[in-house]
């Protein structure tokens, strides 16, 4: 994430986590119990106050109504992320348009719902390949066998998880679930699958037993055929789209992101290694050109149609080479080298 400057609420969550004692509260500020104290809470703003705040910053307004409106709909820290591209020393740049702001933020929506679309038969794809491939190797129910997983630790941190959401979905009714528990008191792989999330499948598939002879391994290896790429790119992928799918799920912001969590990448791809969003886009491509070729030309289409139509947003500070469009072209043969 750029932090080009901090906010209160990220603040008072550093406060929170590093002190969990009960804080006594005065009317100016509040102290915790070692004795120190804390900045008061800043007063409510309404929407005509927080319009004036941003004309004080040295936004250009150009109408008030269409930013108040905007204000309204969306929260004003929420907006205040997409204005850090345009902060030097703590200040607003000199002629910076509230509507530039404005149409990044709408730029970003767009952009998280085309990878949402994308990512999704991807996550299907996996939570297919995973159970078919462990089920035919290693068995219905080896994806709670702790033998089958490198970090048994690691794996019991999965099956934990995995428990939460089988309670929910037990809660909820979950049909598979339900009749799959109710005759024979677990659940296979190819239902358990059905409630897992792409962040669990991606946990257990990177956590496989890869030992030589294992029956794990032979299903490790043929997901990752089924997917056409060798396993450290196949595992490092999984791990990075569920990382962006998790930050289009809770409408975070993936516009001039840092990615923390950054992808291998194919050897002719390296040259676009960074740590901002590019990478993203190229990995999809090369999952869809191994998976899906044909599909791969229509979203590239949408999204270049996507960003024509925000053709005044800087794709710069997302790590877009000026060849993008020819990078992101045509799918090519496939290539997992390494």
């Amino acid at each position: 994430m750029n932090v080009a400057g901090r906010s209160a609420s990220a603040d008072t969550c550093d406060t929170l986590n590093s002190d969990s004692t009960q804080h006594a509260c005065s009317g100016d500020a509040a102290a915790n119990q070692a004795g120190s104290f804390f900045m008061p809470i800043k007063p409510f703003l309404s929407i005509d106050d927080q319009v004036a705040r941003l004309e004080n910053m040295g936004f250009e307004i150009e109408d008030r109504n269409f930013v108040a409106s905007c204000l309204a709909e969306t929260n004003y820290y929420r907006i205040r992320a997409y204005w850090m591209t345009f902060e030097r020393d703590g200040a607003i740049i000199p002629g910076t348009s509230f509507a530039t702001v404005w149409q990044i933020y709408r730029f970003d929506e767009a952009i998280r719902l085309w990878l949402w679309k994308q990512i999704a038969p991807l996550e299907i794809k996996a939570r297919t390949q995973f159970a078919y491939w462990m089920a035919e190797s290693c068995g219905p129910l080896s994806y709670c066998e702790a033998r089958f997983f490198a970090n048994k630790d690691k794996h019991a941190v999965s099956m934990k998880a995995f428990e939460r959401e089988v309670f929910r979905a037990q809660k909820d009714g979950v049909p598979c679930v339900v009749h799959n528990l109710q005759k024979y008191g677990q659940l296979p792989v190819w239902a358990a699958v059905e409630i897992m999330s792409m962040g669990l499948v991606s946990s257990l598939f990177g956590n496989v037993n890869r030992d030589s002879g294992s029956a794990s391994l032979t299903a490790s290896e043929n997901m990752c055929a089924a997917f056409g790429v060798k396993y450290p790119l196949l595992r490092s992928w999984l791990h990075h789209l569920t990382n962006v799918r998790n930050v289009c799920g809770h409408h975070g912001r993936f516009y001039n992101r840092i990615m923390r969590v950054r992808p291998r990448m194919l050897r002719r791809d390296r040259q676009y290694a960074c740590d901002k969003e590019f990478p993203t886009f190229l990995v999809l491509k090369r999952l869809y050109e191994s998976s899906w070729p044909e599909r791969w030309d229509g979203a590239r289409r949408e999204l270049t149609r996507l960003i024509d139509e925000y053709s005044d947003v800087d794709l710069n500070p997302m790590g877009f080479p000026e060849d993008w469009r020819e990078v992101l072209g045509e799918c090519s043969a496939s290539d997992s080298s390494c």
